[in-house]
């Protein structure tokens, strides 16, 4: 049965990707975010070569590496507020 989540911070009560999410780089190509258990959980492909990059439609490395440091700060975003 599907569970049916009222808001973000329900999401919280059920983790299935544990924190703490890293940030790793892989074979110079993309950024890989894990959970806790190694699972990957987004890959973020850049490419350096203007060309290559523009007729692919990749980001740079720097725009990769901003991106999965913000989508690894989610579970500290979603995180319960504490009262």
């Amino acid at each position: 049965m599907a569970r049916i989540v009222s808001s973000p911070h329900d999401l919280t009560s059920t983790r299935r990707f544990p924190p703490p999410w890293t940030i790793e780089e892989y074979n110079d190509a993309c950024f890989i975010v894990r959970d806790k258990g190694g699972q990957g959980l987004g890959y973020f492909y850049f490419e350096e070569e203007p060309g290559r990059r523009e007729a692919a439609n990749l980001l740079t490395k720097d725009e990769a590496r901003r991106m999965a440091a913000n989508f690894a700060k989610l579970p500290d975003m979603l995180r319960k507020p504490t009262s």
